[in-house]
């Protein structure tokens, strides 16, 4: 039997002193698609890439740190007066990010122009009467890497997320009144194909022509086909008819064989 240990203060005060704190933390905007860029100086030349890498993730006033969770397949049978859950699929949550707004406007002219972008396909003008939309290619408005990080005080030990392929879903509307004075904030939450615990400085293409995936999840070279061979020089032709052997020179001799024409 075993009994629960006992410990003095001392001998644990060290383990709850050195706790991680929520107010440290950095995001990291850089990469985005060439297209997108485009279009967003084109419509606001205010909104420029120094502001999008450098200001913006610094009036990142809060973040969620991402989770993950499994869809899961039940199975009966296997043991009797047992089920069991199998995870067959992982599922990434939306990230929400709370931004405070200059008072030029950038950070909300850079979420809704990101946006108008991503729905822009149609290229009908937004004051005409029959106006659509069509989306643009996920490639186009899609952001490659957009980080995360998560640090302390003395700025050594961190915690980096790497989001691949994120782009903002939704942008929650902001209530304004005469009521108050204070700062205004808005709140963009984020979709992405996933996360990456750690820091990802690019991502790599495959080429599905080159590379096959091997059995430990890594990818390898696939195996050169052989190629096709030469076909053989005629020389003197054989003719085995009715158990002859008969060549293009010397005499026949007997053989056992079908009927048929050799090179």
């Amino acid at each position: 039997m075993s009994y629960p240990r006992r410990k003095s203060t001392n001998d644990i005060l060290g383990l709850f002193t050195k706790v991680a704190t929520t107010n440290h933390f950095e995001l990291e905007i850089s990469a985005i698609p060439d297209p997108l860029r485009k279009y967003i100086q084109k419509e606001d030349s205010r909104v420029s890439s120094y502001f999008i890498q450098r200001e913006l993730g610094l009036l990142c006033k809060g973040a969620d740190i991402p989770g993950a969770s499994f869809a899961t397949a039940q199975v009966s049978g296997n043991y009797m007066g047992i089920q069991q859950k199998y995870a067959h699929t992982r599922i990434y949550t939306e990230s929400s990010f709370n931004f405070i707004v200059d008072n030029g406007y950038k950070v909300i002219k850079f979420f809704e122009l990101w946006q108008q972008y991503i729905a822009s396909a149609g290229e009908v003008s937004l004051d005409k009467r029959a106006y659509y939309t069509r989306m643009q290619y996920p490639d186009n408005y899609k952001m490659p890497i957009m980080r995360l990080t998560k640090f302390d005080r003395d700025h050594f030990q961190k915690v980096t997320y790497s989001f691949i392929n994120a782009f903002p879903i939704n942008i929650v509307p902001t209530a304004i009144s005469y009521d108050s004075n204070r700062v205004l904030e808005i709140n963009v939450a984020f979709n992405y194909d996933r996360y990456v615990l750690g820091e990802v400085k690019s991502i790599k293409g495959t080429d599905t022509s080159k590379e096959q995936q091997s059995g430990d999840g890594e990818y390898s070279a696939a195996p050169a086909k052989p190629e096709a061979a030469a076909p053989p020089q005629k020389t003197n032709e054989t003719y085995i008819r009715r158990g002859f052997d008969i060549r293009a020179s010397g005499p026949p001799s007997e053989t056992r064989g079908t009927v048929f024409r050799t090179p």
